[in-house]
């Protein structure tokens, strides 16, 4: 039997991010014996099911082979950042299951949820978690429109052979914000003769074809309501009709229209995704260094020890 010694090292160790060669080094055990002692002394216990926070983050990160569904999904305390629980299967279906286990009082409570454009998660939230207020995450508004210019540019430049060097040298000009671009600043670009400023480039770039044109000006209006939280302009913008946008950003605004009620509640608050896209990235991190995990129930341990969220038993338990 392991020494008291043995048990605390390597429960220290397993709280870092790792690869298990380490433990296997520092205890000259094999990773299997390291497994075991996972697996023995931790227990994948049902976390907070009598309590949830007041503000919620959805998201949903890349599994494990053996797990069921290809997406794990992943809940986030939204004013800690703290990491609640993680669910094998995204499915809305397992989801419903999930949160029937947690009582009518802690799902009452919860007041906002930070989701992405994600139609299962509102049809989860207003069944399960109906006293909550929905807000789409900014990001992926600000993406939505952003990859629409950019795929409308280069629908453009695969055809205008005159202008491909300039459309394609300098998109990242045109993606970015109007407020944000220098007028003051004359030198030499490359494929332009004369000096130019960012804003001139932009202007030539965008006068090439009356589309791109206006779809850059849809693109700004957006970008700039959603940067200053103006409900109210934004949704002129998005019932204009008077612009020839491309087919992408199109798309786009009818999406927008669907979700403006929730957009509403993202722009009078400023609560955000950025928590559980950081724990996102710590998961894949620790799924990359070790080299992928067969298990979903001990990726699912490795991720809670490492967050503090499951304690190694006593030895009378």
């Amino acid at each position: 039997m392991m020494n008291a010694l043995f048990l605390i090292k390597l429960n220290m160790l397993l709280h870092l991010n790792l690869k298990m060669k380490y433990q296997k080094k520092t205890f000259r055990v094999s990773p299997n014996t390291v497994e075991r002692i996972i697996d023995s002394y931790y227990e994948g216990k049902q976390l907070y099911k009598n309590y949830l926070p007041e503000i919620l983050s959805f998201d949903e990160f890349k599994s494990v082979k053996s797990a069921d569904g290809d997406m794990s999904f992943h809940m986030v305390d939204g004013k800690t950042g703290k990491t609640i629980d993680i669910v094998e299967n995204r499915r809305l279906n397992n989801l419903m299951k999930y949160f029937s286990y947690y009582t009518h009082n802690a799902r009452s409570k919860v007041k906002l949820i930070v989701i992405d454009m994600c139609s299962p998660y509102i049809s989860l939230i207003k069944k399960m978690l109906p006293n909550a207020n929905i807000i789409i995450d900014k990001f992926h508004l600000v993406n939505l429109i952003l990859n629409s210019l950019n795929k409308t540019r280069i629908k453009l430049m695969k055809y205008d052979k005159k202008n491909y060097n300039k459309l394609k040298r300098y998109y990242r000009l045109l993606l970015k914000s109007q407020e944000d671009l220098n007028n003051t600043k004359w030198k030499r670009y490359w494929c332009f003769d004369n000096l130019m400023t960012q804003s001139d480039i932009v202007n030539y770039l965008i006068n090439i074809n009356e589309e791109l044109k206006d779809t850059y000006e849809m693109y700004q209006n957006i970008l700039y309501a959603l940067k200053h939280n103006k409900i109210n302009d934004l949704e002129l913008i998005l019932n204009n009709k008077d612009l020839k946008i491309s087919d992408y950003i199109k798309t786009s605004v009818k999406t927008l229209k669907e979700y403006l009620p929730y957009i509403k509640n993202t722009l009078s608050n400023s609560y955000y995704n950025g928590f559980v896209e950081g724990n996102n990235n710590f998961i894949k991190v620790l799924k990359r260094i070790a080299f992928g995990f067969r298990s979903f129930r001990r990726f699912k341990a490795r991720i809670m020890i490492c967050k503090n969220l499951l304690h190694m038993k006593k030895a009378n338990e």
